[in-house]
């Protein structure tokens, strides 16, 4: 906790002597208890165990608890916030475009809100905000309205110009127990991070010396009391960047972390409450009338996570007094809407799908990765495909067998829950080198310098495939792909570049800046392109039909290092009969033969 005057004057004194001054007891000072929700991604009710008596009812759970808090005598007033990503996730909000989200929102009476990425997933002028910069209309069931929630992002503007977007607001000023409380809206460019086609026409201007000076002028302006920063961004990195004369508190999002804490740089306190409403991030806000204004270090509480705390969520036929029965019923309302598609089952697997790497000492191959390539080329077996790829973070859960369970259903809300973005699936005509590089692009994780966390940014290439094999080599800054070789055995050589093969990618990982498939046409219009959750549900139904419930689970490890490649092969005990070769360039490679099959080594 760390006491802040007006002037600032005694900031940095403070913080070099290590004291923290204590808050007078006095009534005088007000308390405003705040509360900091962020990237809820649709989960204001948990549906993935598909049965109602276990459903988790969480936003339910933190309506009671911010209801309580208004109640009670020790808070003078009560600030409610969510860093954005609010609504893409789950099948109760994707089927009913966010409605049941904010219908959620306006009768919990949150302050303002901000926009995150996954906000412009759908028309953000349509289902995230509206001219006025609020957030939209709803409809769903008998609750019906036009939410009147500031959405705040000041540094959003129309592409190649310097206007502002009329659809979020720089800022609110939300009144609280008498004081003047701004709320100012920001974001880190995350344009990479969305479909190309949805941020086309906008920018991201994101100076932090632009957003310093704007703080200054609102609060001078406002004659504000209170100035919080609302991100979508790390908010300890915001706050080691801002002027603690100006700024009280960062609330922030999108990296899906418990971030809290005090700025040991500025001395600005900073929150983030996680996601997808496992829990809250919480502070108490204390103004005295001569305008010195403290605030208590930030601190996470868990709703979620404990497997003991979890039935506190349950609805238990309407005996849980620990949920907030009016959010309780918007969210059995939008559950009612989808149910009978949801429940569908389409198909039946013996193992987990899960987001794990298989063996990360060799390939970033999740089984979950593989089994959403093969259903892409399962789509796209008529353009004969031979390789599809997606990026890890747009297969967004699990498919978890029961514990002793031997089998698993998959249900129509599975797909919706694990694909939710609705990415189209691209067909592209490439050669054997643009193969070769799309892999480079995307796996430079897979060296141990760089990492596999390091290297998620370029992940989003699309590091999750299937149809193809291959070897590689580690080289400065990445990866060197050796050999690729298809499911039915061609040799595909990553030199080549006439020859060509289809493959099918998402529309994410294509259109993404600097990916090889950013300036190539793919085979069909985009609009004529299926969307991926849409199109696994109908090829799972017509699989259904043909073959029956059960479907294989891929657990291969598509790469491999060359000499973990060969090592394995010398563990199966094959015959090796090895040849080396030096060719003009100085380039060796062994060609083996293993049992009648000849394998090419490049070292």
């Amino acid at each position: 906790m760390l006491l802040r005057i007006a002037s600032g004057v005694f900031i940095s004194l403070l913080m070099n002597m290590s004291i923290s001054m204590p808050v007078s007891a006095e009534t005088e000072w007000d308390t405003i208890k705040v509360f900091e929700t962020t990237d809820i991604h649709g989960y204001s009710m948990d549906t993935s165990t598909y049965k109602e008596e276990t459903f988790q009812y969480r936003l339910a759970y933190i309506a009671n608890i911010v209801s309580q808090a208004r109640e009670d005598e020790a808070y003078d007033d009560v600030l409610l916030l969510d860093g954005g990503d609010i609504y893409q996730g789950t099948p109760i909000s994707n089927q009913t475009y966010g409605a049941a989200l904010r219908a959620t929102f306006d009768k919990m009476g949150y302050d303002a809100v901000g926009l995150g990425n996954h906000e412009f997933d759908w028309d953000v002028t349509k289902y995230a905000a509206d001219s006025e910069g609020t957030m939209a209309p709803y409809e769903i069931g008998e609750f019906k309205g036009n939410a009147d929630i500031p959405v705040v992002m000041s540094n959003l503007y129309y592409a190649g110009t310097d206007t502002r977007v009329d659809f979020t607001q720089d800022y609110t000023i939300v009144e609280k127990a008498g004081h003047k409380i701004a709320v100012i809206g920001w974001a880190n460019d995350y344009r990479d991070e969305i479909k190309a086609s949805q941020i086309e026409p906008y920018e991201i201007h994101d100076d932090i010396e632009e957003l310093k000076k704007l703080a200054a002028n609102i609060k001078s302006r406002e004659k504000a009391e209170v100035v919080i920063i609302l991100v979508h961004a790390d908010p300890a990195d915001i706050a080691d960047k801002l002027d603690p004369n100006v700024v009280d508190l960062v609330a922030g999002g999108h990296t899906h972390k418990m971030i809290n804490g005090t700025s040991s740089v500025t001395g600005i306190d900073y929150m983030q409450g996680y996601c997808r409403a496992y829990g809250y991030s919480t502070t108490e806000i204390k103004i005295s009338p001569d305008g010195e204004v403290d605030v208590e270090t930030p601190e996470y509480v868990d709703i979620a996570s404990d497997v003991d705390f979890i039935p506190n969520l349950y609805y238990k036929d309407g005996s849980n007094d620990a949920l907030d029965s009016e959010i309780v019923k918007i969210s059995q309302t939008a559950w009612d809407e989808i149910e009978e598609e949801m429940n569908e089952v389409l198909c039946t697997v013996d193992k987990s799908i899960t987001r794990d790497f298989i063996d990360e000492t060799n390939g970033a191959s999740t089984v979950a990765g593989n089994w959403i390539a093969d259903r892409m080329l399962d789509i796209t077996k008529e353009q004969n495909t031979v390789a599809a790829f997606i990026n890890r973070g747009g297969i967004r859960s699990d498919i978890q067998l029961e514990p002793g369970e031997k089998t698993r259903d998959i249900t129509v809300a599975d797909i919706y829950t694990m694909m939710p973005f609705g990415n189209r699936i691209y067909v592209y005509t490439i050669t054997g080198k643009q193969m070769a590089e799309q892999m480079e692009n995307a796996l430079t994780g897979l060296n141990p310098e760089i990492g596999m966390n390091n290297g998620y940014e370029a992940s989003n290439y699309g590091d999750q495939f299937s149809g193809i094999r291959m070897t590689y080599r580690v080289v400065d800054g990445g990866i060197k792909v050796l050999s690729i070789i298809t499911d039915d055995g061609e040799c595909i050589d990553v030199n080549d570049e006439e020859n060509t093969y289809n493959v099918c990618v998402s529309e994410y990982c294509a259109t993404l800046e600097g990916s090889v498939f950013e300036k190539l046409i793919p085979i069909a219009s985009p609009d004529d392109a299926p969307a991926d959750n849409l199109a696994i549900i109908s090829e799972l139904r017509k699989y259904q039909e043909m073959d029956g419930l059960n479907i294989e689970v891929d657990t291969t490890i598509h790469s491999m290092r060359v000499e973990n490649r060969m090592q394995q092969d010398t563990d199966n005990r094959v015959l090796w009969i090895i040849m080396l070769v030096l060719s003009g360039a100085g380039i060796i490679y062994a060609i083996v033969i293993l049992r009648g099959e000849h394998k090419r080594y490049d070292l």
